[in-house]
């Protein structure tokens, strides 16, 4: 469905990133993310006719990134990262030495 931004958007839906969403530009998106926007009128129905059309969904989820610390994990992944076993181990030789 295509939509066109009415105005300045913040925060995070499904994992999509709406402050990269630019006021006045028209977006192809998903029906689901698109009747959200305009029921809370932060879009409005776009023609088909219009010239500049971009797609969401490629641009703006949030990917894991990698760094020489290791990965990188979007706030709204990392809390659902599950533990590992390494993780539990490096806890516990932490808490010998603390103690």
């Amino acid at each position: 469905m295509r939509v066109r931004i009415t105005r300045t958007l913040t925060g995070s839906i499904d994992g999509i990133q709406l402050s990269r969403l630019s006021k006045g530009q028209v977006y192809d998106m998903n029906t689901s993310l698109a009747c959200y926007l305009l029921s809370e009128e932060m879009a409005e129905p776009a023609l088909n006719e219009d010239a500049s059309i971009l797609p969401v969904e490629k641009k703006l989820f949030q990917q894991p990134t990698e760094t020489q610390r290791g990965i990188v994990l979007p706030r709204s992944l990392a809390a659902d990262r599950a533990r590992k076993a390494a993780d539990r181990a490096r806890k516990k030789k932490r808490q010998k030495r603390e103690s």
